[in-house]
C-alpha cells in the first residue's frame, strides 16, 4: 500500500512540474531533463546563452529570459550596453519513446507522446560604450534589467 502512495506522489508531483513553464532560474542539469540555462564566457567581454524551455515556455517567454540573462551577465562584468552576435531560436517536437511488458510479459514498443521544445541561444558581446553606426541592434543592460520582466 505505500508503495501504491509513494508512486501516486511521484505521478502527481511529475504531473504538476509538467504543468509550468521552465522558470527563469533553471539551471540545465539532470534533475531539470535537460531544460533551463546553460552559459559559457567565450571571450573576456563574450557569453554563449543557451536555454532550452519545455512544452509550456514558448519563443517570446524564452527570447525574454536570454534577453534578461544577457543584461545580469554584461552589467556584473561592467559593461552598460550589450549586442548579440548570433542568435538562433528553435521550436522543436521531441518525442517520448516508451517501452512496457504485459502479463504475458511480450514487450510492448510505442511513442506515448509529442512535446514541442524551445530552444534559444545566442553569443552576446557587453560594450562599455554604445557605437555610433552599427548595422547590429545595441542594447542598454539597465533598460532590460528594469523593463523585461521574467515572471510567470
Amino acid at each position: 500500500m505505500i508503495s501504491i502512495k509513494k508512486t501516486l506522489l511521484c505521478a502527481g508531483l511529475a504531473l504538476m512540474l509538467s504543468a509550468c513553464a521552465t522558470s527563469y532560474d533553471t539551471e540545465k542539469q539532470f534533475w531539470s531533463f535537460g531544460k533551463g540555462f546553460e552559459t559559457v564566457q567565450i571571450a573576456p567581454d563574450s557569453w554563449q546563452i543557451s536555454f532550452v524551455g519545455n512544452t509550456h515556455t514558448d519563443r517570446a517567454l524564452a527570447r525574454k529570459y536570454v534577453m534578461r540573462k544577457s543584461a545580469e551577465l554584461c552589467k556584473q562584468a561592467g559593461y552598460r550596453y550589450f549586442t548579440f552576435t548570433h542568435e538562433q531560436t528553435d521550436r522543436d517536437a521531441i518525442g517520448q519513446f516508451g517501452v512496457g511488458a504485459t502479463a504475458s510479459k511480450d514487450l510492448l514498443w510505442g511513442t506515448s507522446t509529442m512535446n514541442q521544445e524551445t530552444s534559444v541561444m545566442v553569443e552576446v558581446t557587453g560594450l562599455h560604450n554604445k557605437p555610433e553606426n552599427t548595422d547590429s541592434r545595441i542594447y542598454d543592460t539597465d533598460y532590460i534589467l528594469n523593463n523585461v520582466d521574467v515572471k510567470s
